[in-house]
């Protein structure tokens, strides 16, 4: 299986049919590293406008051909870009909600900076962040899980406020608990 297969968060599915967010707070999303378009297909079924940005070709034309198949092209665009670009044409912000479920941890080092200054210029006040992440300090059980995610990039606990804590309000979600060594965080730009 592709890297960019299944990409939908248990969390923000949860944010979205609790009502925390709607569209009608939230209406605009770019969906960052957004793969075949899981996360962004199931918004604009409950009514978002959503943009899709990622890399992988592959990816993007599996992710319009399913917005179609869903009946959602016409709330659901999908864009080639880089993430740590100054700019992404066809993208333009400010973002009601933005998203990223697992992308941010894949980058490292300035990549990873980048990123965040992406994030921060495709939001604007009001604006949510929510992050799907690997998030460890490097000290796991000596078990597969343990070496596995010893060799994946991951954030480390007290990074995301130093990637984001200058814009946003950060709330770690209660799901995934901290023994699975992932966390999901939803920020509020202030």
């Amino acid at each position: 299986m592709a890297r960019w297969a299944g990409r939908l968060g248990l969390e923000l599915k949860d944010l979205v049919t609790s009502g925390r967010i709607s569209p009608e707070t939230h209406s605009r999303v770019v969906d960052l590293g957004c793969g075949r378009g899981e996360a962004a297909i199931f918004l604009a079924k409950r009514g978002f406008e959503v943009v899709g940005v990622d890399f992988s070709s592959v990816a993007l034309s599996e992710a319009r051909e399913a917005a179609v198949r869903a009946g959602v092209a016409d709330r659901c665009r999908f864009v080639k870009g880089d993430l740590t670009a100054s700019e992404i044409p066809g993208v333009e912000g400010p973002f009601d909600l933005v998203t990223d479920l697992g992308t941010l941890d894949d980058l490292q080092g300035a990549d990873r900076e980048a990123m965040a200054r992406t994030i921060k210029r495709l939001s604007g006040p009001g604006s949510l962040y929510f992050l799907w992440c690997v998030f460890h300090d490097g000290n796991l059980p000596l078990n597969l899980k343990g070496i596995l995610l010893r060799l994946n990039p991951k954030l480390v606990p007290g990074e995301e406020y130093d990637l984001f804590g200058d814009v946003f309000k950060i709330e770690r979600l209660a799901s995934p608990p901290p023994s699975s060594y992932f966390a999901s965080f939803l920020m509020t730009r202030q």
